[in-house]
């Protein structure tokens, strides 16, 4: 009985591994003009049924056909959607499933607040800026960048320029002038990060408190999407650095000097941060208070993982690699600094389209799966509620959705 049960152990065959898959979301019998996809698994398309004619699905959801639409903006948490659409020379506000009549002449902005499903929308009636936040209705003018909305959505931030001055403006009331101004964001008590120059120096403020400086220079102020953490990135003749804001420490965390620093990325919910530096023709990674020496090329884009636990980017130098927490993972030549890399946290893999298929690969080995060939594939994206490698593919005109494990 013991030899029997032996022998059909040793003629099952072995497992085979996880093969990637797809699925047909549009079939062809409108033109698609534009597609997107995100990591909630949300995907859009702009369609055209008929000559001079658009339409945009969201999900699956259609709407009717307009002359213009323009592709959407999605809420954090993939629930919400909107866009502009126009129809016989007027606008319309279309928001989910309900289509909103706006008297403008040219839309303006679109955003969702952080961590709420809060929307705040702008049009243009000549030279006015008209935003709508909530039951508030705001007048601008000459508004300069983009607006912030604080984590719950309940504050709206933006900055205008008056002359050769600039002022920022909170719920529609001034807050501070200046010779330039950097809006950052919002604190997750309601103060806002920002820095603004006098002269020739530059300060960083949260509310009214002047957080360090002077410099001669603030390149970005970033306020993670909670408004528990916030880097500055600050210039001092002829050096760089980067200083962390947190509620843990009393005063800005200062990271050590560099000739250049860039690509710069904050932690969703914790007091650390992401960048790429330069010293003596010495490229770093720097990961928070850590440094990590990656050669004489630079890093691509780096990113965390959507919770937060990795920081990784790809390099190349004589070969391309990997690096994740500071350590390098072969690659071999046959991948790009420019390519747009998703990762699964705490996995050996990560994923990115080519021309023609999803790739997944694994960091510790030369093993990878790919999807069905396609005339097209946008960048692959983790799906962080499906845990999953997804990307949009197009095959004759045809949309699919490609997924891998």
């Amino acid at each position: 009985m013991i030899a029997c049960v032996l022998f059909v152990l040793l003629v099952l065959p072995a497992v085979a591994p996880a093969q990637c898959s797809d699925e047909l979301l549009l079939d062809g019998s409108e033109q698609l003009i534009e597609a997107g996809l995100d990591t909630t698994g949300l995907w859009w398309a702009l369609v055209a049924p008929y000559a001079g004619q658009q339409r945009l699905i969201v999900g699956g959801y259609r709407t009717a056909a307009y002359d213009r639409i323009l592709p959407p903006v999605l809420s954090r948490d993939g629930n919400h959607w909107a866009t502009w659409a126009q129809r016989a020379g007027m606008w319309q506000l279309l928001v989910d499933t309900t289509a909103l009549p706006v008297q403008c002449v040219s839309p303006g902005i679109l955003a969702f607040a952080p961590n709420a499903p809060v929307l705040v929308a702008s049009c243009y009636d000549g030279s006015v800026e008209v935003i709508a936040h909530g039951n508030a209705q705001y007048t601008v003018f000459r508004r300069v960048g983009d607006v912030a909305l604080s984590p719950d959505g309940s504050h709206l931030a933006w900055v205008e320029q008056v002359q050769a001055q600039q002022r920022l403006m909170l719920d529609g009331r001034e807050i501070v002038t200046g010779d330039a101004i950097r809006l950052g964001g919002f604190w997750q008590n309601g103060q806002l990060l920002y820095a603004y120059r006098a002269g020739a120096q530059w300060r960083p403020f949260r509310g009214t408190e002047e957080l360090a400086g002077p410099f001669t220079d603030v390149g970005h102020v970033v306020v993670n999407r909670f408004g528990t953490a916030a880097v500055v990135h600050v210039h001092q003749q002829p050096w760089q650095q980067i200083l962390l804001i947190s509620d843990d420490f009393a005063r800005p965390l200062p990271s050590q000097q560099y000739d250049s620093i860039w690509s710069v990325v904050c932690h969703p919910y914790l007091p650390q941060y992401g960048a790429v530096a330069v010293r003596q023709n010495t490229y770093f990674l720097l990961h928070t208070g850590t440094e990590y020496g990656v050669g004489r090329y630079p890093l691509g884009e780096l990113t965390f993982t959507p919770d937060g636990s990795e920081l990784y980017a790809i390099g190349c130098d004589v070969d391309c690699f990997l690096m994740l927490d500071g350590r390098r993972y072969p690659l071999g030549q046959d991948l790009s600094t420019a390519l747009v890399v998703a990762r699964r946290p705490h996995s050996q893999t990560f994923a990115y389209s080519t021309p023609t298929n999803l790739f997944v690969r694994r960091i510790d080995k030369a093993a990878f799966t790919y999807s069905r060939m396609c005339d097209a594939v946008l960048p692959a994206v983790y799906n962080r509620r499906r845990n999953r490698y997804e990307a949009l593919g197009i095959v004759q005109g045809r949309l699919y959705l490609l997924f891998c494990p």
